[in-house]
């Protein structure tokens, strides 16, 4: 009898515990109910976090697997006429063409471009703040992580009701495509207890106690043990900081890769002008300028450094090519020379030559993915299911026969114109296998240390530049600043760019380029613990500000900076004639 009835009263304690606590968070209430209306703000941003916790895991949330559960297909729960271009996306999920969880994921599929924009398609089409969060975690459950999550990132940018939000770094997301396989091994082999406080050891409990913190459950707890607050830390000991191996710089690149894809598939629809490629090799010849920089700085050749191997989120490592070195270059200039006679045979007819740059552009750039299947292809020699470096674009820039390519990428567009190190951390926690993370409860908040990757990272220290005009008459100007060798005017590094009005006489204007003091977004714990928006207002489509000025040398490294004014064009659009060019000698150094 006294057994049933100690059972019978903890029954009705906890019974009642869980009725108290069973209302839905604001996030996942109906959008008619008046009391979740309108959502708060730090409830969406847990929301977006929420999904992206272990997202490489099948979700555990249980109010979140409930929104997921059934494919939305109802009209109304979309902008209007989306469903004539959601209704090909939709037919192939019924079909289980759109890549599941747990397979390998290369951008270079001939379906995923498609997948791609369908999915982005799902989530930023969605009508209301309700219908999306229903969309993205059925995406999160059913869809394979990488394609979820560069979906995800992209509609969450785009999306009215996310821009105050703010992502964690997708190098924290899904740290195995950005970091070194002896990192993520060693990563996972961290335990729970080295992250959390561990509890005092007390004296076996009478039946009496326990039916006394039964009923007074807001007893104080058992004293815990001090814990070493320190970060574990997994040091890459990699003592140069390579421009190719910089996970931010991946992390946008990447970015880029998926918004030119994007761009791409809604151009074949004639849905919009592709404008996107001007931006592409622009961020391309400031790459290669940069890594052509560094190679003077460091007396390396960056072409040919070969970092250490990645794997996949499933465990798989990458395979590199058996072809030597010789044989990957002939594949090379064949695949150049190809693109080239196709680009000659579109230009052959043009009458106007200041329109041949944005043909070779919008050719290269619409080919891009088929460039880098057919060069897969010829230089990979293994099976399905064995990714290589060129199957994702985390890790394209880590590969010098990618590396070779958009050099020679730059070249061959070029030829068609006209006229000090900070230490970054960065948290593992995703790559830990706890499955308790995903719980309601989401032991994050149980963490007294962090699990981080350290890797070493270029970085510049505050520094400003004076330009002084003179004008003859009172005029407007966009005003650019680039980096080159000595030399040579291409290729060239973007430093700054402005438009202003000058008055007659002379004009002076002072450029103030701060440190990058943080060097990488908020962490995922750190977006956890905090209520407030994004303050910065702006999402810089440029390289990571880190990296604006290349690496320096010991004795300095001899530059030039060139400052090229021109008629400012309007918005999207080339800019105008260039009125006048100037170049001073510089020296950049490295401390």
């Amino acid at each position: 009898m006294l057994r049933l009835t100690l059972v019978w009263l903890c029954f009705l304690d906890l019974g009642g515990g869980w009725s108290r606590s069973r209302s839905l968070p604001l996030w996942n209430r109906d959008p008619e109910d008046p009391i979740g209306r309108p959502a708060e703000q730090a409830e969406r941003q847990r929301f977006l976090l929420d999904l992206l916790l272990q997202v490489h895991k099948p979700l555990l949330h249980q109010e979140l697997t409930a929104m997921g559960s059934r494919l939305n297909e109802e009209p109304s729960d979309y902008q209007e006429g989306a469903m004539r271009s959601l209704r090909e996306f939709l037919d192939s999920v019924h079909e289980n063409k759109v890549p599941r969880p747990f397979g390998i994921y290369s951008q270079l599929d001939k379906a995923m471009p498609e997948h791609l924009l369908g999915v982005y398609r799902f989530l930023v089409l969605a009508r209301d703040w309700y219908s999306f969060q229903r969309n993205a975690c059925y995406a999160r459950i059913h869809f394979h992580p990488i394609l979820f999550v560069n979906a995800f990132q992209l509609a969450v940018d785009e999306r009215e009701d996310t821009k105050d939000l703010r992502l964690p770094a997708m190098y924290e997301v899904l740290p195995q495509l950005y970091f070194e396989e002896e990192v993520i091994l060693a990563a996972q082999e961290v335990s729970w207890q080295q992250l959390v406080p561990t509890r005092a050891a007390s004296p076996k409990s009478t039946w009496l106690e326990v039916l006394r913190g039964y009923l007074s459950p807001r007893r104080p707890l058992d004293k815990e043990e001090p814990l070493n607050a320190d970060a574990v830390v997994i040091d890459d000991e990699r003592k140069v900081a390579h421009l190719s191996f910089d996970v931010q710089l991946s992390s946008y690149w990447n970015n880029m890769i998926n918004r030119l894809t994007i761009s791409i598939e809604e151009w074949k629809e004639s849905e919009r002008d592709m404008r996107f490629p001007q931006l592409f090799f622009d961020v391309i010849e400031q790459f290669v300028t940069a890594l052509m920089m560094e190679d003077v700085a460091t007396g390396q050749i960056s072409m040919e450094l070969i970092d250490p191997p990645l794997i996949t989120t499933g465990g798989v490592p990458f395979t590199g090519t058996s072809m030597d070195t010789e044989a990957v270059r002939g594949v090379l200039s064949q695949t150049i020379d190809h693109l080239q006679a196709q680009i000659n045979d579109a230009v052959s007819n043009v009458t106007q030559p200041s329109d041949i740059p944005f043909i070779v552009q919008h050719l290269v750039a619409s080919q891009y993915l088929n460039i880098c299947r057919d060069l897969s292809l010829a230089i990979n020699d293994h099976g399905p299911g064995r990714p290589s470096m060129l199957d994702l674009a985390t890790a394209n820039l880590r590969d010098p026969i990618y590396r070779s390519l958009l050099l020679r990428l730059n070249r061959l567009v070029f030829s068609y114109e006209v006229g000090a190190l900070p230490i970054i951390d960065t948290d593992l926690i995703n790559v830990m296998d706890q499955q308790l993370l995903q719980t309601h409860r989401n032991n994050l908040r149980l963490l007294r240390r962090r699990l981080v990757a350290r890797q070493r990272r270029l970085n510049h220290g505050t520094f400003h530049i004076t330009v002084e005009l003179s004008a003859p008459a009172e005029v407007s100007v966009q005003t650019d600043l680039y980096l080159a060798l000595r030399n040579q005017s291409r290729p060239r590094l973007h430093l700054d760019g402005f438009v202003s009005t000058l008055r007659k006489g002379i004009n002076v204007f002072q450029r103030h380029f701060p440190s990058c003091t943080r060097g990488s977004r908020p962490t995922m714990s750190q977006l956890y613990g905090t209520n407030s928006p994004a303050t910065d207002g702006t999402r810089s489509r440029g390289l990571p500000p880190h990296l604006l000025v290349p690496r320096g040398a010991e004795e300095g490294l001899k530059l030039q900076l060139i400052i090229e004014l021109t008629e400012p064009g309007l918005e999207n659009e080339w800019s105008g004639a260039i009125l006048h060019t100037e170049s001073t000698d510089v020296l950049i150094f490295h401390h």
